[in-house]
């Protein structure tokens, strides 16, 4: 049997006067200092022990001196200064003290007893409820320091004053009175001395810090005003400054760091050279099977710009067979779900994804080896984040966005676009969407926030251009993008290119820009006049 018993043994409590609110309350420093007293001032042989029983503190006492101080009236405050140890007495200052000097007699005069009853009893009259409650604070030693001080303001005089004026009149400090005379002596030193005849004698320092101060500010504004006529672009952070998640004060620190770290997670563009068994075609039908997989579980794009990331990346630094290439695509579209989905696929979802070729157990040591050969490193800044900025930066035009979706997921599949940065591919992506969208004008604030000029993104978006301009390849990012959903876009893009150029033209961009920038001018120029007309 168990020997924990059924019920448990309640506790006592103890029963304690409701009206006593000091029962369990600390005793506050005067009521112990008076105990300290009286418990010294009797004729008991030792005083080891100061505390008072409960019988001494509920039986009224008439003099302090004889029995223990218990609850009393504020009256015995004043009583107890006259009374006295030579062992044990409080001084002026409040501490623990000396005893008595010799030839001093022990108690008070009953002249002076008399006057110190009406001083507490007239101050405490005067000041009415506020003085009240601040004497119930101060110590037996400052009663103690006011009546000694008043006893000397007594015998020093020839006329006996009214008694309260020795309890309001305060002393001034050390500190005060030194002030104060170093106050007189600098007014009589500037009075009386004469001025010299060329005025007053300026400090040099201060004259030259004035004259610095002076030329800083004219400073700032020369180059405020230089950079009011430089910046043509708009500062669209700053109106983000009450939305926490915009983090307006760290965005430009933000986005510098990005341009660091995609530049240390960039994989090698040449990488297949170093594979005998792998070639671009295969890597591209690889990427295009793991676009279905993306879409049959609607996962976010950045875990497959994430994905391709991995692949390129070991691939850049592990040769693999070819029989070991879907392990990898598979491997590492699982850890690129895990690190950006918050409800990721599970390992078994993806090996019945892989059609039963690779277990749970080889995925899995799958994925620490290729965790391991890239030193756990996965902080990849994708181009997504870009595209975001870039189409705040162009008024969040939905059109423009969603055509610059489709041509930076064909920077997964085309070979030539491995090894560009992902805010290059963003801003190649929203300029040539703006620029089949008939915006053919990058402006400062496009140029700013995607930072990159137009001449830089020309190349790029060349290479993008070619691609749509070839025989359809991949069908499941065309198929994608032709749905409703995204606007039919990849249709749409397909049908503007074809227009201008026969399929599989390898375009030069940099010399037919100009050509297509002035027909898009005219065409606006139609339009605008067909407006005018209706």
């Amino acid at each position: 049997m168990s020997n924990i018993p059924l019920r448990r043994t309640t506790r006592l409590q103890r029963n304690s006067a409701k009206d006593n609110e000091n029962a369990n309350a600390r005793p506050s420093r005067v009521l112990s200092r008076v105990k300290a007293l009286a418990a010294t001032a009797t004729d008991a042989p030792t005083a080891r022990s100061t505390t008072v029983p409960l019988a001494a503190k509920a039986k009224p006492s008439d003099n302090a001196a004889e029995k223990p101080i218990g609850k009393r009236k504020r009256e015995v405050l004043v009583e107890v200064t006259g009374v006295s140890n030579n062992n044990n007495r409080k001084t002026k200052d409040g501490g623990k003290g000396k005893g008595k000097e010799e030839g001093v007699e022990e108690e008070m005069p009953p002249k002076q007893k008399v006057l110190v009853r009406p001083v507490r009893e007239s101050l405490r009259t005067a000041t009415g409820a506020t003085a009240h409650r601040s004497t119930r604070s101060t110590s037996v030693s400052t009663t103690i320091s006011q009546v000694t001080q008043s006893k000397r303001d007594l015998d020093s005089s020839s006329a006996v004053g009214p008694p309260r004026l020795a309890v309001f009149t305060r002393k001034p400090s050390l500190k005060a009175i030194d002030e104060a005379e170093a106050d007189r002596a600098t007014k009589r030193r500037h009075t009386e001395d004469p001025a010299p005849a060329k005025g007053k004698i300026e400090d040099e320092s201060q004259a030259e810090a004035d004259r610095i101060a002076a030329e800083l500010v004219d400073l700032d504004q020369e180059v405020e005003v230089s950079e009011e006529e430089d910046q043509l672009w708009d500062d669209l952070d700053a109106d983000d400054w009450d939305d926490p998640a915009m983090v307006s004060e760290y965005v430009v620190e933000v986005c510098v760091y990005l341009k660091e770290i995609e530049k240390q997670t960039r994989p090698n563009p040449e990488y297949m050279d170093t594979h005998p068994e792998l070639d671009w075609e295969k890597r591209g039908i690889l990427v295009d099977w793991i676009l279905q997989v993306h879409a049959r579980f609607n996962l976010l794009q950045e875990t497959l710009f994430l994905f391709t990331n991995i692949l390129d990346r070991f691939l850049s630094s592990r040769p693999i067979s070819l029989s070991k290439l879907q392990l990898v695509g598979v491997t590492a579209f699982f850890i690129a779900a895990k690190y950006e989905e918050t409800y990721a696929p599970s390992v078994a979802e993806i090996a019945f994804l892989a059609d039963g070729q690779y277990t749970v157990e080889e995925i899995l040591k799958a994925e620490r080896y290729i965790l391991k050969t890239l030193d756990w490193d996965l902080r990849y800044p994708g181009p997504m984040g870009w595209l975001r900025r870039g189409s705040k930066a162009d008024d969040c035009d939905t059109k423009a966005r969603t055509v610059g979706k489709y041509l930076i997921e064909i920077g997964c599949l085309e070979w030539r676009l491995v090894g560009t940065l992902p805010s290059l591919l963003a801003a190649a992506a929203m300029w040539l969407g703006r620029l089949v969208l008939g915006r053919e004008v990058w402006t400062p604030n496009m140029e700013h926030y995607m930072t990159y000029s137009e001449a830089e993104l020309i190349p790029t978006a060349n290479i993008m251009l070619n691609y749509i301009l070839e025989p359809i390849q991949h069908e499941s990012l065309y198929k994608k993008y032709a749905h409703k959903r995204y606007l039919k876009c990849s249709a749409f893009m397909r049908h503007w290119a074809l227009e201008r150029w026969p399929e599989s033209t390898i375009v030069d961009l940099e010399g037919d820009l100009p050509a297509l920038k002035e027909d898009i001018r005219l065409e606006r120029e139609a339009h605008a006049a067909e407006a005018a007309d209706v």
